[in-house]
């Protein structure tokens, strides 16, 4: 509807313009500049109102929202692997595409991992599969004791290509001595995924180290579940902003109601904008969008 109110402005403009011009005493210059004052009078109504606004289709659950954001940042870390695991990659955009057939640029990593598998193993060949078993794997497990705390850190990203397999040395990583060691771990984690993953990013969300909390909390959003509702609800204490937009964040997308209230105090005393964004959008996600708090509240002691 509005791609025609758009045609019948120019037109009506055009025509009102050529009369004004050329017979501007004739009744038709008249008839066409109050017709062209409605379609504009209509097309800023429509903006302010939004009359015309293309119908949006029902929006994915938020739950599903976190699976595929988690199922996405797994795919594009493991297309840039010279050797990428192509059966793991277009499974998950499958799975992606189940849920939202329009998300991202899914559709388009799944056709090149297609054709990647196709011209590597002919059409009837199969990749693969990352075995927790191989001698890789083994390899990579004995290096999270080296010395050398960069040696650990790589031990990450190599580890996320063996999926679910990989949870077991990402936690001993997780307790790892070298702060940007538990980083890492923390968020391949949450790319991983798996309910196993929960209780230690909840421990690593009272981590001493800043960043540690912060990359626990947002990988929390890829793998909440109803066992990390509390330790989120306690994290919207941390002082740190970033920790508690992402716990904010992870409740959200829990969809436990048990999260309202938690969420709803922290607006009154939250400060930070970014916070309060999350926080807004949390209680969306919990099926509470009406709530407004402007400003903090002091609260009496």
């Amino acid at each position: 509807m509005r791609r025609l109110l758009n045609w019948l402005l120019l037109l009506a403009l055009g025509a009102a313009s050529a009369l004004t011009i050329i017979q501007p005493a004739h009744p038709a210059a008249t008839v066409s500049q109050i017709i062209l004052a409605a379609i504009l009078v209509i097309i800023l109504l429509d903006r302010i109102f939004g009359w015309f606004r293309l119908s949006r289709a029902t929006p994915s659950p938020p739950s599903q929202i976190a699976e595929m954001e988690r199922l996405y940042f797994r795919c594009m870390r493991e297309m840039i692997n010279d050797e990428p695991n192509l059966v793991q990659v277009i499974n998950d955009l499958q799975r992606i595409l189940a849920i939202d057939p329009g998300y991202k640029n899914a559709r388009h990593y799944l056709n090149r991992a297609i054709l990647i598998q196709n011209q590597s193993q002919g059409l009837n060949g199969v990749a693969p599969v990352r075995s927790r078993n191989s001698a890789e794997f083994r390899k990579l497990q004995d290096q999270l004791i080296d010395t050398d705390p960069a040696v650990r850190k790589g031990v990450v990203m190599e580890l996320i290509q063996y999926g679910e397999d990989a949870i077991d040395p990402l936690i001993a990583l997780l307790m790892d001595e070298d702060s940007d060691v538990r980083i890492h771990a923390a968020t391949a984690l949450g790319w991983v995924g798996g309910k196993d993953a929960v209780q230690p990013l909840l421990v690593a969300l009272q981590d001493t180290n800043t960043y540690v909390r912060r990359y626990s909390a947002r990988a929390l959003c890829w793998v909440v579940d109803e066992s990390a509702i509390e330790g989120l609800i306690q994290a919207l204490a941390d002082p740190d902003s970033y920790v508690r937009q992402y716990s904010a964040r992870a409740l959200g997308w829990s969809q436990d109601r048990r999260a309202i209230r938690p969420l709803v105090e922290l607006l009154m005393i939250e400060e930070v904008n970014d916070v309060r964004e999350y926080t807004f959008t949390a209680l969306a996600d919990l099926g509470e969008p009406h709530v407004r708090i402007d400003r903090p509240i002091k609260l009496e002691e």
